[in-house]
C-alpha cells in the first residue's frame, strides 16, 4: 500500500463514504444546514494521518498508567486477537466442523504481516454551529443548544458508519483490517481484555481500553490542549484554522512496501517523536523550547496565555484538573493527592459529569462541550506553532 493510497487515497475514501451516507434518512442535511467542516467543493474536510508500525511496537510503553490510558489499554495484539478470535476455522474443506477452533496467534501475524498502518481520521464539526453554539455560550453563561447537542451525535454516528464503510473498501487478501469504530472499541475491550483488567480496574472514566485520542496524538492528527481536547491547527493563507469533531481509527495489518512507501505521508512514531509528544502534552513542562510547538496556548508564550476552556467550565472540573499557566499545579489540586498516579493527574471527570449527567434527566438534548467550543472558536491560536509543530514531525517521524 503506497503513500498516495495511504493518505490521500485513504482520505477520498472517507469523503466518499461521507457523502455516500448524506444520502441515508437520517443524515439527509441540506447544504445550507451540513453538521460537518467543508470544503470549497462543499465536500467533507476530513482531517486523516496514517503511523507505520512494526507488529512488536509498543503503542503505549511509558504511557501505562490509570489517570493517562489507564493500566490494560489494548496493544496491537489485543486487537490481532480479537479480531482472529473472530475469525477462527469451523469447518475444515470438506464442510465437517474442525476439532481444534484455535485462532491464528499473534506469531502467525508476525510472520504473515510486516507492520500494522494505523488510520487516525478526524471530521471536523461545522465551525457554524460551534460559532453560534459560543454565542450562546458567551450570551447567556449557562445556556445550551439543542442544534450543536444534535450536531454532535449525527457527526459522531456518521463518522462511526464512515469508518466502517472505509474498513470493509480497504479489505483484500493479503492484509487484515479492524476497523476502530465504537461498538468495535466496546467489544475489544470485553473480549481481548481480562474482566479484571476493564472498568476501574483499568483506570477511572476511560470509556474502554482504546484510546482514540492518544491514537490521534500518536500519528499527529492532533494535539491535546489543557482541556485534554484533540484539535488540530494549520497554517493556511495567513491564519490558523482549528479544527475539532470525532475522532476513530483503523488499523491494517499487511506487508511492508519500501518501494512504494518511501515518499512522504507516513509517520514512523519514533522514540524521539515519543519523547517530544511526552513533553508536549505535559503541561507542568513550561519549557520555551517545548512550548513553541503547542497549538494550546494555555502556557503563554512571550504574551498573556489563553485561559478559554478553564473560565467558561461550569462545574470547575477544567480549573481543578489545570496547573498554572507557569507549569506547577496550584496548592489547592496538589493537596488531592488521591488524584495523582506517579505524578499524573487524572482530569476531574466525577464534577464534570455530574453538571452535565443531572443537567441531562433534566433536559434530554442538554449539551455541554463549552471548553470544545469556545477552544475552536475564540481559542488563542499561534501561528508559529501550526508552522513549527508540521516542520518537527517531519523531522522526527522520517523512517
Amino acid at each position: 500500500m503506497g503513500t498516495d493510497v495511504a493518505v490521500k487515497g485513504m482520505t477520498g475514501i472517507f469523503k466518499e463514504k461521507i457523502a455516500e451516507l448524506q444520502g441515508e434518512p437520517e443524515f439527509q442535511w441540506t447544504a445550507e444546514k451540513i453538521k460537518y467542516a467543508v470544503d470549497g467543493s462543499r465536500r467533507p474536510m476530513v482531517k486523516l494521518a496514517v503511523g507505520n508500525v512494526p507488529l512488536n511496537y509498543d503503542l503505549w510503553r511509558g504511557l501505562r498508567n490509570p489517570a493517562v490510558v489507564g493500566l490494560y489499554p489494548a496493544g496491537l495484539r489485543e486487537i490481532w486477537e480479537f479480531y482472529a478470535n473472530r475469525r477462527k476455522a469451523r469447518v475444515d474443506e470438506f464442510g465437517r466442523q474442525t476439532i481444534f477452533q484455535v485462532p491464528r496467534s499473534y506469531d502467525f501475524a508476525g510472520r504473515d504481516y510486516g507492520r500494522a498502518l494505523i488510520v487516525s481520521a478526524m471530521l471536523p464539526f461545522s465551525p457554524r454551529v460551534v460559532r453560534d453554539y459560543a454565542q450562546i455560550i458567551t450570551a447567556k453563561g449557562r445556556g445550551s443548544s439543542h442544534l450543536f447537542s444534535r450536531m454532535y451525535e449525527d457527526v459522531n454516528l456518521m463518522m462511526d458508519k464512515a469508518t466502517s464503510r472505509v474498513a470493509m473498501d480497504l479489505v483484500a487478501d493479503d492484509n487484515v483490517v479492524v476497523a476502530m469504530d465504537n461498538e468495535t472499541v466496546a467489544s475489544v475491550s470485553a473480549e481481548a481484555i481480562p474482566k479484571t483488567h476493564q472498568g476501574d480496574s483499568h483506570g477511572p472514566s476511560k470509556g474502554g481500553n482504546y484510546p482514540q485520542k492518544s491514537i490521534a496524538a500518536l500519528t499527529g492528527l492532533g494535539q491535546f490542549g489543557i482541556a485534554r481536547i484533540i484539535f488540530r491547527d494549520e497554517y493556511v493563507d495567513g491564519k490558523v484554522e482549528r479544527f475539532v469533531g470525532p475522532i476513530r481509527s483503523i488499523i491494517i495489518f499487511d506487508k511492508d512496501d519500501p518501494v512504494m512507501d518511501g515518499g512522504g505521508g507516513i509517520v514512523y512514531p519514533t522514540e524521539a517523536w515519543r519523547e517530544f509528544l511526552f513533553r508536549l502534552f505535559d503541561f507542568t513542562d513550561a519549557d520555551p523550547d517545548i512550548n513553541r510547538y503547542r497549538f494550546c496556548s494555555y502556557l503563554p508564550q512571550g504574551d498573556q496565555g489563553c485561559e478559554k476552556c478553564i473560565n467558561c467550565c461550569p462545574s470547575g472540573a477544567q480549573t481543578n484538573s489545570a496547573p498554572t499557566p507557569h507549569g506547577s499545579y496550584p496548592e489547592h489540586v496538589s493537596r488531592q493527592t488521591h488524584r495523582f498516579w506517579k505524578r499524573s493527574l487524572q482530569f476531574d471527570f466525577a464534577r464534570c459529569c455530574d453538571e452535565r449527567g443531572q443537567m441531562a434527566t433534566l433536559l434530554p438534548e442538554w449539551s455541554c462541550a463549552r471548553c470544545l467550543s469556545l477552544c475552536a472558536t475564540e481559542g488563542s491560536r499561534r501561528a508559529f506553532a501550526a508552522k513549527n509543530f508540521y516542520e518537527k514531525m517531519h523531522e522526527l517521524t522520517k523512517d
